[in-house]
């Protein structure tokens, strides 16, 4: 056999070794993106459950001893419960659509950037629900005739609050939607380039 008849089909081979390489090493980065961002959502949908509960029931249990109520407390306490509520329903949803993907590499991307999308609208809807919290915790405060100072440090705990929620907005959520889309346009695009290439350049 030619030198060069060897050597095309030498090429070849270690071609098609470094494309399974690269193409499973690029199916695990996928898998694990997509487990993260499960993951991220779950625990989110599980604090905003909980807190709400829990928040919710002080309230009440405070309420209670003190036998005391007050209108803002009731309506804090029943849209505390309202929104722990709704997140069940919407983390339900979630859950049961991640049966739609395909079961490819594609697949499990898409599904990973539909859980970060999900993540991210999560996140700018808990500014809203931040700013109804703020209003009621600020009547409650002056309903019951607290200093001026208390109502002070409770407007500027509120203020540090959604400076923190904007930044976890950007660095977490947003960033990995933007990171999920841009994998998602180099698997893509990997059609139109060598495979060992495309693969090197995604991972």
């Amino acid at each position: 056999m030619e030198f060069e008849e060897m050597k095309k089909i030498w090429d070849a081979q270690s071609n098609q070794a470094m494309y399974a390489i690269d193409e499973a090493a690029l199916r695990n980065r996928v898998i694990a993106k997509k487990a993260k961002a499960r993951k991220l959502a779950g625990l989110t949908e599980k604090i905003f459950i909980g807190a709400n509960i829990f928040a919710g029931s002080i309230i009440v249990v405070a309420s209670v001893i003190k036998d005391k109520w007050s209108v803002s407390g009731l309506i804090m306490t029943a849209f505390m419960y309202f929104i722990a509520g709704y997140i069940v329903v919407r983390r339900n949803k979630r859950l049961k659509s991640q049966d739609k993907f395909e079961r490819t590499m594609l697949g499990d991307l898409d599904n990973a950037i539909a859980t970060a999308d999900y993540q991210v609208n999560f996140s700018r809807s808990s500014r809203y629900y931040l700013g109804v919290v703020v209003g009621l915790s600020l009547t409650s405060l002056l309903e019951a005739n607290s200093p001026w100072w208390v109502v002070v440090l409770a407007a500027l705990f509120f203020i540090l609050t959604y400076i923190g929620a904007k930044w976890e907005y950007r660095t977490f959520y947003a960033s990995q939607k933007k990171e999920l889309r841009s994998m998602r346009d180099k698997l893509v695009s990997m059609d139109n380039d060598e495979p060992h290439a495309g693969f090197d350049q995604a991972i």
